[in-house]
């Protein structure tokens, strides 16, 4: 028989289903990616005025508030450590993947190189209809208190006045730059994190690396 004759014969039979098979794409998610999807435990919450995404994960608590601020997207971001152990929070690792019109990642900008930013509140928040509504009964109890822990930080409010410490609890939070820490069991780290932007940006994912795991929150930019 000759070469020709043999690999003939072996396609001859060669399963189509096995040919099929092995063109198909792999694009099922690492075990290590948790996406904010209403089947990831993942909802939307408003506090502080603001529309906030929240995984609630076995290991963690992620809460995150996007919006544009001068040349930059700026994200609110809250991380709880659920864990028994101490666990590396580095904002360095964050960035954000613009889906359309044109795929392009976008790295986080240090404290230190920021320009330009607008003595004015932050532009209007992009709408966070990708992930279903909740009512606060059904807060996770994590939640609850990176809720609290941020209201407990509010200087000079008026305790009898839910509104003012809120308002106050938001400013505090608002103002301070997410540091690379180690967030001790139950402890939180919050602040906010900017990263670089273009103009024509639509569907974005916000992708936050935390010790091992990936939290990623899609977003309509436009």
């Amino acid at each position: 028989m000759t070469r020709m004759q043999q690999i003939s014969l072996l396609l001859a039979l060669t399963s189509p289903t096995v040919l099929f098979a092995a063109s198909v794409p792999q694009t099922i998610l690492p075990d290590n990616v948790i996406t904010c999807q209403p089947n990831a435990n993942c909802f939307s919450k408003k506090l502080y005025g603001r529309n906030y995404k929240v995984i609630n994960s076995p290991r963690f608590t992620v809460m995150i508030s996007v919006s544009q601020e001068g040349p930059y997207t700026r994200a609110d971001v809250s991380i709880a450590n659920n864990t028994v152990l101490p666990q590396n929070v580095t904002p360095e690792d964050f960035r954000v993947e613009v889906v359309t019109p044109k795929p392009k990642v976008l790295l986080y900008v240090p404290p230190s190189d920021l320009k330009d930013l607008p003595s004015s509140s932050p532009a209007p928040q992009p709408p966070t209809s990708p992930t279903p509504q909740r009512g606060s009964s059904l807060l996770p109890r994590q939640t609850a208190a990176l809720i609290g822990a941020d209201a407990s930080q509010a200087p000079n409010a008026d305790q009898s006045d839910p509104e003012a410490k809120s308002k106050t609890a938001e400013q505090v939070a608002s103002e301070h730059p997410l540091e690379a820490t180690s967030l001790s069991p139950n402890e939180v780290a919050r602040g906010r994190v900017y990263f670089e932007r273009v103009k024509h940006e639509q569907l974005v994912n916000i992708v936050l690396p935390i010790a091992g795991l990936v939290f990623e929150f899609p977003y309509n930019m436009r």
